[in-house]
């Protein structure tokens, strides 16, 4: 049955102003349900093997790696994380995980994801650094910073102490990326005297709260803007609106005109906090060109 049916008009005009075929939300109970496993890299091959078909048994159906490292996909999208026993995955869906990787981030670099609830692209970021580097997550809702802070509290383990999250305005966030050897304790001990007035994070461990790790004045290597959009290019979030009341879907269309606005803005602010050199991605998931390709016109003019 071909969901859309039961789309509000308001809706159908969106899509059909940004040229969005209806009958794409057909296609939901057709895609897998994807899962990360952390640290993936700490496996072997044998020991990856051997997850997997834990995961396939426990999933009772056949998981299968994708072409993203660390990623698989479990061809049920009904199969509960707590279905599988383990705490060696997460889920996290495949497109966040590209965004993630789109940055090319390399052992040291200091990553702003200026969006980031609701967290599990901080985990990722956080294994990619390494001790050494640095994840500074933002979000302008206390309630989705409060989830990131669950998600890395339970599943971020050694990369624990690389996170920490502000709760700010991305428009408006004005934090450098740490000072450098914020992970030394030595260069802790030896910079105490001056401790400089600075904003501390919402959360974060020791180190990364101290007044040195604060006063750092460098801007990012990599800034990840996964921009708050109208999220129509995910199914899930829209046919989820067929438990919660199609009406919801009235007010995706109603706000969108003023999305692309605030995405440029995110964007530009992402711009001012990278270093020359540096590397920045937008993404959504949205489909609509207005908060795509459109917004990275306006940007670059």
């Amino acid at each position: 049955m071909d969901p859309s049916s039961n789309f509000p008009p308001t809706f159908h005009a969106f899509l059909s102003s940004n040229a969005i075929p209806p009958s794409i939300y057909a296609l939901h109970a057709q895609l897998p349900r994807y899962i990360r496993i952390l640290n993936h890299t700490n496996h072997t091959p044998a020991s990856l093997t051997a997850l997997t078909l834990q995961l396939s048994e426990k999933a009772n159906c056949t998981v299968t790696p994708t072409g993203l490292p660390g990623f698989l996909a479990i061809p049920d999208p009904t199969v509960r994380l707590s279905q599988l026993q383990t705490n060696q995955v997460v889920g996290m869906d495949i497109s966040s995980g590209i965004a993630a990787y789109a940055l090319d981030c390399h052992a040291g670099d200091n990553v702003l994801d200026l969006c980031c609830a609701p967290g599990a692209k901080l985990l990722l970021l956080a294994e990619l650094v390494g001790p050494r580097g640095s994840v500074t997550g933002v979000d302008v809702a206390d309630h989705r910073l409060a989830t990131c802070r669950r998600l890395v509290a339970k599943h971020a383990r050694g990369a624990r102490a690389s996170i920490r999250l502000y709760l700010a305005d991305g428009t408006q966030f004005d934090e450098r990326a740490p000072a450098p050897g914020w992970w030394d304790p030595e260069v802790l001990r030896r910079s105490a005297q001056g401790k400089p007035a600075v904003r501390r994070p919402w959360h974060a461990g020791k180190l990364l709260r101290s007044a040195y790790a604060c006063s750092g004045k460098t801007p990012y290597d990599r800034v990840l803007v996964d921009a708050e959009c109208t999220h129509d290019g995910s199914l899930a979030h829209v046919l989820k609106y067929a438990r919660l009341g199609w009406a919801g879907l009235e007010q995706i269309a109603q706000r969108a005109p003023a999305v692309p606005q605030l995405q440029l803005r995110l964007m530009e602010n992402a711009w001012r906090l990278l270093r020359v050199g540096g590397l920045m991605v937008y993404s959504t998931c949205s489909l609509s060109p207005e908060q795509n390709e459109m917004v990275v016109a306006r940007f670059l003019e």
